[in-house]
C-alpha cells in the first residue's frame, strides 16, 4: 500500500505541476484526473483507470486528497493548471459552474448515456436544467443498529422514529454492552460544522418530518422554507436528543464522519444513520456480524438523504480523451470494478448504470440491495443544482452547530437560519 500510495502522490505532484500557461489539459500527455478521495479508495479508481488505458491506450495520471480538494481546484484554475476531470461530490455542481471552471456535458456524446439512472442524470444538471456533469456513484442513508445490543436489552428492531428515540435512551441508560459502566450512546451523529455534515445528517430529519430548506416556486426561483413549522419540529426533534434526552456520543459537535466511523466501530454508539459505504469500514472492524441496517423509519414524508459522486469535465480538458473516460467510467465493467475490485473500497456505491446490480456484484448480500431500495423509493438529494449550494449547507451548518451548543430555542434558530437562507439566494440570483 505504501507502495502505491507513494505511486500516486508522484502522479499528483506531476498533475500539479504540469504544463506552462494553460491547463493541466495540455493538447498531448496523459490525462490529468483528480479525485477526491483517499487511501484505499484509489487502489479502486486506479484498478479502473488501468482497465481503461489497457481498452484505449490512453494513459492517466492521479492526483488524490481528501483534505481541501475543492480549494486545490479552485487554486489550480487561477494557476490555469486544472485537471482534464474532476471526480467529486454532486454537491460541488453549482460552486464548479459558478467559477466557470467545469464545461457544460452532452450526455449524446457519452457513450452508454441512456443506461444511465434518470434520477442520476437529473442531479448531474444545474437549475436551468443544463447538464454540467456525468454521474459515477449514487446512494442513500440507511440505519445501522447494534444488533447484539438491541438482544442483550430486548428491544426491537425501531420502525418508527418514537422507536428510534427510545432505543437511543436504552442504548444510553441501560449498559447495553454488559460491561458495567456508562460508557454508551444511541445516536452516532456528525456534528462538525466542516463540510456541512451536521447539515448533511439533519436533513433525512428534516424531510421525514414533512420540512425543507426550501420551496422551488418554479422557472429557477425558490424561496427559503426553513421557519415552517415542520422544519422547527424537526430541529426540536434533534435537540431533544441531545439537549434533553442527552443520547448523543460527547463531543459531537466537533465530529466528522471520520469520527463518528469510529464511536459506532469501538462500541460508544449504537445507532448510526449513514450510506452504505460504510458496511466495508465496519465489516473489516470487531463488530462485523453485530450490526444490522435498517430503512430509516419513515415520517410525514417519505424522504431519505441521498448523494451522489460526479465526474467534471473541467474547463481546457483535452475533450475527446476526457469524454473517452467518462464513458468507460459509466460502463458495466467499470462500475463492476467500483464496487468489487477492492473489497474495502466501494468507490461505487450504487451503480449509475442500470445494467449492472449492486447485489449480485457484492454476491448476494442482501443489504444492498436494501441499499437499493431506499435510494429507489424514498432517496432525496439536496439542493446540488443551485448555484451555490455548498454556500447554503455551510449557513445551515454553521447555525444548527451554534443552536445545539447552546441548546438554544429551535423556533428563533430557524426563523434567523430562513433570513440568511433568503438573502443567500437573492446574492446567487434565485430568489423567488
Amino acid at each position: 500500500m505504501a507502495g502505491l500510495l507513494a505511486l500516486v502522490l508522484a502522479a499528483g505532484t506531476t498533475a500539479g505541476c504540469s504544463g506552462s500557461g494553460g491547463s493541466a489539459a495540455d493538447a498531448t500527455g496523459p490525462l490529468q484526473v483528480w479525485v477526491r478521495g483517499s487511501g484505499d479508495s484509489m487502489k479502486a479508481y486506479q484498478d479502473i483507470f488501468s482497465a481503461f488505458t489497457k481498452q484505449t491506450g490512453i494513459k492517466v495520471d492521479v492526483f488524490s486528497t481528501l483534505t481541501d480538494f475543492e480549494t486545490k481546484l479552485s487554486a489550480a484554475a487561477t494557476a490555469h493548471r486544472l485537471p482534464d476531470v474532476a471526480i467529486d461530490d454532486a454537491a460541488q455542481l453549482g460552486s464548479f459552474e459558478t467559477q466557470g471552471i467545469i464545461q457544460q456535458i452532452q450526455p449524446a456524446q457519452i457513450s452508454g448515456s441512456g443506461q444511465i439512472d434518470a434520477t442520476a442524470w437529473n442531479e448531474a444538471k444545474d437549475h436551468s436544467g443544463a447538464d454540467y456533469a456525468v454521474p459515477f456513484s449514487v446512494q442513500a442513508n440507511l440505519l445501522f443498529i447494534r444488533k447484539d445490543w438491541l438482544d442483550r436489552l430486548h428491544l426491537p428492531v425501531p420502525t418508527t422514529w418514537a422507536q428510534v428515540v427510545q432505543d437511543s435512551v436504552d442504548f444510553t441508560k441501560d449498559d447495553p454492552d454488559g460491561d458495567g459502566k456508562s460508557d454508551t450512546y444511541g445516536m452516532d451523529v456528525p456534528g462538525s460544522t466542516m463540510r456541512g455534515y451536521v447539515s448533511w445528517w439533519w436533513s433525512t430529519m428534516l424531510w421525514q418530518a414533512g420540512g425543507d430548506y426550501v420551496k422551488n416556486d418554479g422557472n429557477g426561483k425558490y424561496t427559503a422554507a426553513l421557519n415552517g413549522p415542520a422544519a422547527v419540529s424537526a430541529a426540536r426533534d434533534f435537540e431533544q436528543l441531545a439537549c434533553t434526552d442527552k443520547v448523543v456520543q460527547p463531543g459531537y459537535l466537533n465530529d466528522t464522519t471520520t469520527d463518528t466511523n469510529k464511536a459506532f466501530e469501538t462500541g460508544v454508539t449504537g445507532m448510526y444513520l449513514t450510506g452504505p459505504y460504510a458496511f466495508a469500514t465496519f465489516d473489516a472492524t470487531a463488530i462485523k456480524g453485530k450490526y444490522v441496517v435498517v430503512a430509516p423509519p419513515l415520517g410525514p414524508t417519505q424522504a431519505t438523504l441521498a448523494e451522489g459522486t460526479d465526474m467534471y469535465l473541467m474547463a481546457g480538458a483535452k475533450s475527446d480523451e476526457a469524454r473517452e473516460l467518462l464513458s468507460f467510467m459509466v460502463s458495466a465493467q467499470a462500475q463492476n470494478l467500483g464496487m468489487s475490485a477492492v473489497p474495502t473500497a466501494t468507490v461505487v456505491r450504487l451503480p449509475v448504470n442500470k445494467t449492472v446490480s449492486a447485489a449480485t456484484a457484492h454476491q448476494g448480500d442482501t443489504r444492498w440491495t436494501l441499499a437499493q431500495q431506499v435510494y429507489e423509493s424514498e432517496g432525496r438529494f439536496e439542493y446540488d443544482s443551485l448555484p451555490n449550494w455548498t454556500a447554503l449547507r455551510q449557513l445551515a451548518s454553521d447555525d444548527i452547530n451554534k443552536m445545539m451548543a447552546d441548546c438554544a430555542d429551535p423556533s428563533s434558530a430557524m426563523n434567523g437560519l430562513n433570513t440568511q437562507f433568503q438573502q443567500t439566494l437573492q446574492q446567487q440570483g434565485v430568489a423567488g
